[in-house]
């Protein structure tokens, strides 16, 4: 009979669940080098350091800052970006 628990199948969803970095990439879409260069230039959550190899996000921490790249939708029915990213966008005809 096997005992040893079965492994994740994806991220979890919980606010209190902790996720290491290969979760935190499927989460987001985005690379594990694009989340760390990211943390070092304050764009994403800081990890928490459990270990001097192991560091994990909190769930609610990802959810957070997700929620906040795509605040609101303009009159326009443009969707409001952080700053740098809504000037740019504009520039290039995608919104007005």
């Amino acid at each position: 009979m096997n005992t040893k628990p079965h492994a994740s199948t994806g991220p979890a969803t919980s606010a209190n669940q902790l996720l290491r970095i290969d979760d935190v990439v499927a989460l987001t879409t985005l690379s594990k080098s694009c989340v760390n260069l990211w943390v070092a230039q304050g764009r994403f959550p800081k990890p928490i350091a459990l270990s001097s190899t192991l560091k994990v996000w909190r769930s609610s921490d990802l959810s957070n800052w997700i929620n906040r790249q795509f605040t609101t939708i303009d009159d326009a029915g443009c969707i409001e970006q952080p700053a740098d990213t809504a000037a740019k966008a504009r520039t290039e005809g995608k919104c007005k």
